[in-house]
């Protein structure tokens, strides 16, 4: 999903009266983080030379410099000097220091790399802490689950910062009626996450939606037709709109560069153009892997982007509400009205329908939307909100019962965590709604809950943290 890769920059720092050099510290590195950046896309720029002065440290500093590094690795391959960070500290907006293992469990000590690694730790948060220099540290070889592990992490959280900073946001139609807790600051929006939002009205869509070729839509129609277990759309002609819209939408995407879609799915879409876009969306989806919230959420855009980001997949997430929760056999469904790309349902697939609640009191007939029930999985829940400031960092296990709740796409949620800390389910509902979280989810299969709250680290967003349930009123958190 990442349309820029991170650069990662690495460089090995040594003196010559240990062994980083005999025991071929700094190549053992390169060698294994050229096949980390092949298996994970990112890219490599690493200072193969011996950097055994304050000197040599200098030069490579502005070697990496000039190369534009998003990210420095700092291997401290054997005992260094406390200067040599000095220039390398500067090198990029945020660094990694990392240590290995000696070679030998006794006798004369070889590498002394962990506690040159800390010395360079302290020289950052103390001899320069007026700079403020980001680090996360590392422990182990190139090769081992130990440095893999927190690595990987680092790795899709800094590529999602990198790639949110250039993000555009395709915002057709403004919000939905009454989404007024959903307004946003543009500006703000770009300072804190880089994310530019372009609006446009949302005749520009339905413009060009009517001005696709029959033969084309109608290709389009029956592969869309084809991929449901079964179609229930009472006017005939709602398939060719709704496909129409989506070609347009694919269409402009493309165009205009941009990430992730926010869209208004009512009601000026039934005003005008008779239908519900609902099928657009999740088909936009499952099959160009692209986000697409509906009711105009920008936030909603945005969260699903950054899932993706760092989920790597190639359907893209959701959007849901939080529609129901049982308190007996604790979980929620989170649910909406059609919306979710086909990729999220259990073995009985996805249906298209009429949409489930737009003119159901009326003579009006509105479709298409989907209606499927999810797969058991692990699952992500986040969502940025209040101008791009807070995330909101939540595990879960979808499962499936007997219940499978109302007609839309839709599952069942439990076993939640907030920030990665078990959490229940009033304690989770209550941290929510006391803080008036609006009510709006983005979803992604997997569990990335760790990068999440690195990339909240790196960037300096504030995580929502637990309010603790209580059956009276004990706290106001605004």
């Amino acid at each position: 999903m990442a349309k820029h890769k991170l650069r990662v920059g690495y460089v090995g720092t040594s003196i010559a009266s240990y062994f980083a050099t005999e025991y071929r510290q700094r190549e053992r590195a390169i060698a294994g983080l050229q096949a980390l950046a092949q298996e994970w896309d990112f890219e490599l720029i690493a200072i193969a030379d011996e950097i055994m002065s304050v000197e040599a440290a200098s030069a490579a500093a502005e070697r990496l410099k000039a190369e534009q590094v998003d990210y420095l690795l700092l291997q401290t391959a054997g005992c260094s000097i406390g200067e040599q960070i000095l220039p390398l500290a500067r090198v990029a907006p945020r660094m990694g220091l990392w240590a290995t293992p000696e070679p030998h469990p006794d006798g004369d000590i070889k590498l002394h790399s962990f506690v040159s690694m800390s010395h360079f730790a302290s020289i950052l948060t103390q001899t320069l802490k007026d700079e403020h220099i980001p680090f996360k540290w590392f422990y182990g070889h190139v090769e081992s689950e130990s440095f893999q592990r927190p690595f990987g992490i680092t790795v899709k959280a800094l590529t999602a910062v990198k790639n949110m900073q250039c993000a555009r946001i395709g915002w057709f139609g403004g919000l939905a009626p009454g989404f007024i807790n959903m307004q946003f600051d543009t500006a703000q929006m770009k300072d804190k996450l880089g994310v530019q939002i372009v609006a446009h009205e949302l005749r520009d869509l339905i413009d060009r939606a009517k001005k696709y070729s029959s033969d084309s839509v109608t290709r389009t129609a029956r592969e869309i037709y084809a991929a449901a277990r079964s179609v229930q759309v009472t006017e005939a002609d709602a398939f060719d709109r709704v496909t129409r819209l989506y070609l347009a939408m694919r269409d402009l995407r493309q165009e205009q560069d941009y990430d992730a879609l926010a869209v208004s799915c009512w009601s000026e879409f039934q005003e005008v153009y008779r239908v519900a876009p609902c099928m657009a969306y999740g088909w936009m989806g499952s099959e160009d892997g692209v986000a697409v919230a509906c009711e105009g959420d920008v936030y909603g855009a945005t969260s699903m982007y950054l899932l993706n980001l760092l989920t790597g997949a190639h359907g893209s997430s959701t959007l849901l509400d939080m529609a129901v929760i049982d308190t007996l056999n604790p979980a929620a469904l989170m649910w909406h009205c059609g919306v979710s790309p086909r990729h999220f349902a259990n073995k009985d697939g996805i249906r298209w329908v009429d949409h489930v609640t737009l003119g159901r009191k009326s003579p009006n007939v509105y479709g298409v939307a989907g209606d499927q029930v999810f797969a058991a999985n692990t699952a992500t829940i986040s969502y940025l909100s209040r101008d791009g400031g807070t995330l909101l960092v939540v595990g879960a296990q979808i499962v499936e019962r007997d219940n499978p709740g109302y007609d839309g796409t839709r599952g069942w949620f439990t076993e939640f965590t907030l920030n990665r800390e078990p959490i229940t389910l009033n304690d989770l509902v209550h941290t929510l709604t006391i803080g008036g979280h609006p009510h709006h989810y983005a979803v992604g299969l997997g569990d990335v809950t760790a990068e999440l709250i690195e990339f909240s680290t790196w960037t300096g967003i504030q995580r929502i943290r637990q309010t603790r349930y209580t059956e009276y009123l004990e706290e106001l958190t605004f």
